[in-house]
């Protein structure tokens, strides 16, 4: 489903001091607000549709029967199907503790303090629904395929998402930036320690 995004130009605006949103200068921090916002979200649909994917691939390998018996009791459907839903379950308790500690903080501060938690949960649940939805292609064979199963639209939508809201590449220079502290906690740890 694709999405027309609007262009929009300003030049020469005056905003009277009331209609001004947060401090002076710090509007990065409150747009920055609503794209983490937006990537938690993002990451929670993403995760959705990878665990469809995998539910509807156990369902259909259970009642699919080539040559005689279970699709389900071949060790190649099973193990990348276990794999996607144990990688789903661990994700599922990342999104919640970090949409949770979300809700419970400042918006400025959660770049400060988890952008990289934000960062993290988006990039894989994207990445984790276009390997979940190419397994259940796979799974489905011919059928996967077709469009009379969801598999192939998911893939394309959420495909679209490793680039959109920031781009996979750009996730994990985030959470690089937090892990190496040139960004975040860290930066400012080590930013004290430097002037010792």
């Amino acid at each position: 489903m694709p999405t027309d995004h609007a262009t929009v130009s300003l030049t020469n605006v005056k905003v009277p001091a009331e209609a001004i949103i947060g401090p002076l200068g710090g509007g990065l921090a409150v747009a920055q607000a609503f794209v983490h916002e937006n990537r938690i979200r993002q990451a929670a649909s993403s995760l959705g549709a990878a665990v469809y994917c995998i539910n509807q691939s156990v369902e259909y390998a259970m009642k699919r029967k080539p040559f005689g018996k279970p699709l389900a009791s071949n060790q190649a459907i099973q193990f990348p199907l276990v794999e996607l839903a144990t990688q789903a379950e661990m994700l599922r308790l990342l999104i919640r503790k970090t949409a949770s500690e979300m809700d419970r903080m400042d918006h400025v501060e959660v770049e400060k303090t988890i952008g990289d938690k934000v960062s993290m949960c988006n990039y894989f649940a994207n990445r984790l629904c276009t390997q979940a939805a190419d397994q259940a292609i796979q799974v489905h064979g011919g059928w996967g395929y077709s469009r009379h199963c969801q598999f192939e639209h998911i893939w394309r939508h959420h495909r679209r998402y490793r680039i959109t809201e920031g781009s996979e590449e750009i996730q994990m220079r985030k959470v690089a930036g937090y892990l190496f502290g040139f960004m975040g906690p860290k930066k400012v740890v080590l930013d004290q320690l430097s002037k010792l």
